[in-house]
């Protein structure tokens, strides 16, 4: 049995994520599981509380959805401070064999240099987000700042204090090579992974949970080709080129896609102004659905859209991925050309198709080359699923972690 210790800027048992999925696997595996997460809940973090077999500590950190990037700036500095006195109250007489934690956020690295300095263990770091280069590729800091730089220093400084560097693919692991050559020992593929669905449990399609999705799901007839966009809506996903898509399909008159869009973020104000105001026949945004909710509207969906600005220079993974796989969804990667995520959807997985963020009309004939195609999706999503079962089973990142304390 090994013990655990995860550090987390943001974690709730409350919610399907990955990182929810892979605690609950390690502890099912037989290991001791000690979680130390942030929440925006008010939460007494004297308390210990036992979750599905994993010993959890909360900290209270202010909520950073959709603030600006000062407050953001000023949260990162709170996490080193409150982590060390929550980890000093509950977890400091614990043996810890190994400290997990992913990016973001990169402001982790004092909290994991003293913890593990003192439990003498290994750390490993799930590179879930190349920060700060991501944030200068979204123009949100020049490279030439002294903010970028300082945080430059910081990522660096993470590096080297973790002895293992876990990437989302092989092309995070090349980016790293070329950009982070110093740590190109400690670099390994180290996917998204979830626990597998029983298909047999999942919502049937064409069950409504609510008025909301059943009024959402009417807007389009069965001879359309449903797409559905769903998560976090930011800049990063590339909202105003899909919408330039949806709109250039509208003025088309081009009626067989329908698009859902459903989300909170910085761009969602902006996601449904645009459909309103361009009284969009094809589209429909949704602010907010319950995980069940959502769901059952995946169900009803042919196609799940992955979207990324074409200005990033770094190659990012959308976990998103993987809920498409799950409900044996085809994918549309419309993403910059960095990225390897269209590869593994089109040649690996053969379960989609891809189109640059950056290619109008590109994305108008790749929808209506899918809408033509329709009798092949079914096909597509049966590969996705099969391709999830191989590769992205949460039991292999478990493995991983338990390879990380033996070698």
């Amino acid at each position: 049995m090994l013990k655990f210790l995860f550090l987390f800027q943001k974690f709730s048992f409350k919610e399907s994520t990955i990182y929810l999925d892979l605690v609950r696997e390690c502890a099912l595996a037989g290991h001791e599981v000690y979680v130390l997460a942030g929440t925006s809940e008010e939460v007494d973090d004297t308390v210990i509380h036992d979750v599905d077999g994993c010993h959890v500590a909360y900290v209270t950190l202010p909520d950073q959805f959709g603030c600006g990037k000062i407050k953001k700036g000023l949260i990162q500095l709170l996490i080193e401070p409150r982590f060390l006195h929550v980890i000093y109250q509950h977890f400091w007489k614990k043996e810890i064999d190994l400290i997990v934690c992913p990016t973001p956020p990169i402001t982790m690295a004092g909290v994991i240099a003293k913890a593990k300095k003192h439990y003498n263990c290994t750390a490993y770091l799930m590179l879930k987000d190349i920060f700060p280069q991501n944030a200068a590729d979204l123009k949100m800091m020049s490279e030439s700042s002294i903010i970028f730089k300082y945080f430059k220093y910081i990522e660096k400084k993470l590096y080297s204090t973790c002895e293992f560097i876990g990437c989302m693919s092989e092309a995070n692991v090349e980016y790293m090579k070329k950009h982070n050559p110093a740590f190109s020992d400690r670099l390994e593929v180290f996917p998204n992974t979830v626990s597998i669905k029983d298909t047999d449990t999942d919502p049937q399609p064409g069950v409504k949970s609510s008025a909301s999705v059943e009024s959402s799901a009417s807007a389009a007839s069965k001879d359309k080709v449903r797409f559905i966009i769903g998560g976090n809506l930011g800049q990063p996903q590339a909202l105003d080129f899909i919408l330039d898509g949806i709109s250039a399909l509208d003025k088309e008159g081009f009626t067989t896609a329908y698009f859902t869009i459903i989300g909170k973020g910085t761009m969602a104000q902006y996601v449904e102004d645009r459909i309103r105001d361009e009284k969009l026949s094809n589209a429909v945004y949704m602010s907010h659905l319950g995980r069940d909710e959502y769901e059952k509207m995946l169900d009803e969906q042919d196609v799940g859209i992955l979207s990324l600005c074409s200005e990033f220079t770094i190659p990012n993974f959308p976990s998103r991925l993987l809920s498409y796989m799950q409900k044996s969804k085809p994918i549309l990667a419309v993403t910059d050309k960095v990225t390897d995520i269209g590869k593994v959807i089109t040649k690996d997985a053969r379960c989609g198709y891809f189109t640059p963020s950056d290619d109008l009309p590109g994305f108008v004939y790749t929808v209506k080359k899918i809408c033509k195609e329709k009798e092949e999706l079914p096909v597509l999503g049966r590969r996705g699923r099969e391709f999830l079962i191989e590769n992205y089973d949460v039991k292999l990142s478990v493995k991983l972690l338990e390879q990380a304390c033996s070698r």
